[in-house]
């Protein structure tokens, strides 16, 4: 055999040895070790400290570590890593969790030893102190451009939050800021937000994206706005918003970024509000128009005032309306639009009042005044609207509707005032008596004019509309008022028949045109002819509301009781009038 073969049986002779003294040689487990480090022990309040656990020789870590509550630092991120390999034929694991903080004074600050269970031994980690000095300014950023922390070292993600206003004053628009960082494009996000809980969302919110370099690197970052009115005074606070980013194979790590939480002091508004302000906040104009400028007694016309402006639209309140002697009025739904623009809501809402007039002549609606608080100058601000003149027309059939004799008519009736009658010459011989005087003429006559009369008015009786159905025993004339009522047309609604219904037998009872007179009028009728002043109150609260249910836009409670309400009214007035 050659000496080069001799030699390489040999090195292969020692390899097998080497390996078989391997394989017989006992595999000694690693033991479990857990130890804590920052990446820093000199930082400023604006840089951000990573305090990492590593734990190496399980194959398991269960429970998982919690990030520790450190006095002087709040959380504001998580991460965590493993990665497992095998060594000399056993399975070894190595867990990273980093937990991200930010400082929130200077001096030192101490992080406690942390315990961690591994196999039902707890291990505890050795303490870190580290120094936290004053603040580093904010390097300038190029205008449109979002702020960004001061200190992203190592950092590919990174979350943070603010507001606005941190002392604004109730009811005044704050805009609540996220922003998020991400140095990996790939990374899509997960928002957790928080509720609010102390502010009114009106669900506006924009959202949109930018490029910045930050520490060498390239970030994306997502800048969310969500618009928040304070509806409550004094210490309020936002939630932190958890962002959280999935990463590793298929997904299976999360790692969570919190915002830090935020404090707000919400102002009272101040003292000395004018009477007119109702609760709006913000900053507005006003501008008012009346549908009508003539209408007849008993028709609406309607005075809309729109407020548009800066401030929350949705919950914006209607004015203090100036009273209308003469007018009985309510008020219909107040619609409104409201967007965003340049940051800020903005909209306008349309309030509107139905005004019903119940006499006839010249009015003036006054102006409507509208108070709000300003928050970016701390004072109430009234404004106003502009004034009107309404006129009412009288009813065709009151004496005031009677249109004016022309001035020939005026003459003509002045000339034949004055014109001399001219002399009958005496008689030749004394005339008899005219027949109208004798009583069996008369007798003759208005015996079937007696008989048409009882008929008429037995036929009156049944016939009666039921919404007057007197128990008692009305007089005739009433009954064939009612009689002629029971005409009205099929599929008129309740309230307007029995409003017919009553003027009808007032205008009986009273010998006069009762639809053109004010409810107080026919009131004052009826107590100067003996009606009590309870019985007159009624009336006047029955007429305006008839008044109210015929003219609504809405259907109001209480409709279908119209009928009776007009039967006791009746009935109270035929025992109280003089028959």
């Amino acid at each position: 055999m050659s000496p080069a073969n001799s030699g390489r049986l040999a090195l292969a002779a020692a390899v097998v040895l080497l390996l078989a003294g391997l394989a017989i040689t006992p595999v000694h487990a690693q033991t479990p070790s857990v130890t804590a480090s920052v990446d820093r022990t000199n930082l400023e309040l604006s840089d951000v400290l990573t305090l990492t656990l590593l734990i190496e020789g399980v194959s398991n870590v269960n429970p998982l570590p919690q990030a520790p509550a450190i006095d002087g630092l709040v959380l504001v991120g998580s991460e965590r890593r493993s990665q497992q390999t095998f060594v000399q034929g056993a399975l070894s694991a190595h867990f990273e969790f980093k937990f991200i903080y930010q400082p929130l004074r200077t001096g030192p600050i101490d992080i406690e030893p942390i315990n961690v269970i591994l196999d039902n031994t707890v291990h505890i980690t050795e303490p870190i102190t580290v120094n936290v000095t004053g603040v580093v300014g904010t390097a300038q950023m190029p205008t449109g451009a979002p702020p960004q922390p001061t200190s992203l070292v190592g950092q590919d993600f990174f979350a943070e939050s603010e507001v606005d206003y941190e002392t604004p004053y109730i009811g005044q628009q704050i805009t609540y800021t996220l922003r998020f960082y991400s140095a990996n494009v790939f990374a899509r996000p997960i928002y957790d937000a928080p509720d609010f809980a102390g502010f009114w969302n009106p669900g506006k919110s924009s959202e949109e994206e930018s490029l910045a370099d930050a520490a060498g690197r390239s970030y994306r970052v997502t800048e969310a706005n969500t618009i928040l009115f304070p509806t409550l005074a004094g210490d309020l606070k936002i939630e932190p918003t958890n962002v959280s980013v999935r990463g590793g194979l298929l997904g299976s790590n999360v790692t969570q970024f919190p915002t830090r939480q935020i404090y707000l002091k919400v102002r009272p508004l101040p003292p000395g509000e004018p009477d007119a302000f109702t609760g709006a906040v913000g900053r507005y104009s006003v501008a008012s128009e009346m549908d009508l400028d003539s209408v007849d007694i008993g028709d609406p016309v309607t005075l809309t005032l729109t407020v548009s402006g800066e401030g929350n639209m949705e919950s914006l309140p209607a004015p203090e309306w100036p009273d209308v002697p003469g007018w009985r009025a309510f008020d219909n739904d107040a619609p409104y639009q409201m967007s965003i623009v340049d940051g800020k809501v903005q909209g306008a809402r349309e309030f509107e009042r139905v005004f019903i007039p119940s006499a006839s002549g010249s009015y003036a609606f006054p102006p409507v005044e509208y108070a709000y608080f300003d928050p970016y100058i701390g004072e109430y601000v009234s404004i106003t609207s502009r004034s009107f003149m309404v006129e009412v027309l009288p009813d065709p059939g009151s004496p005031e509707a009677e249109p004016l004799a022309t001035s020939g008519e005026v003459e003509e009736a002045e000339t034949q005032d004055i014109r001399y009658i001219k002399p009958v010459p005496d008689p030749i011989g004394r005339p008899a008596s005219p027949l109208t005087t004798s009583s069996a003429f008369w007798l003759l006559w208005l015996t079937p004019l007696a008989g048409i009369l009882t008929v008429a008015a037995l036929v009156a009786y049944r016939r009666r509309p039921a919404i007057v159905g007197i128990t008692g025993e009305p007089n005739a004339e009433t009954q064939a008022v009612l009689a002629r009522l029971a005409t009205v047309e099929p599929g008129t609604p309740a309230t307007d028949a029995a409003s017919m219904a009553l003027h009808g037998y007032l205008d009986v009872r009273l010998n006069c045109t009762t639809s053109g007179m004010s409810a107080t009028e026919i009131a004052e009728l009826l107590s100067r002819r003996g009606v009590s002043s309870a019985t007159c109150q009624g009336l006047v609260d029955l007429l305006g509301k008839l008044a109210e249910m015929r003219f609504s836009p809405h259907e109001i409670e209480g409709a279908e009781e119209v009928a009776q309400d007009v039967e006791a009214m009746v009935r109270e007035l035929d025992e109280e009038l003089p028959a």
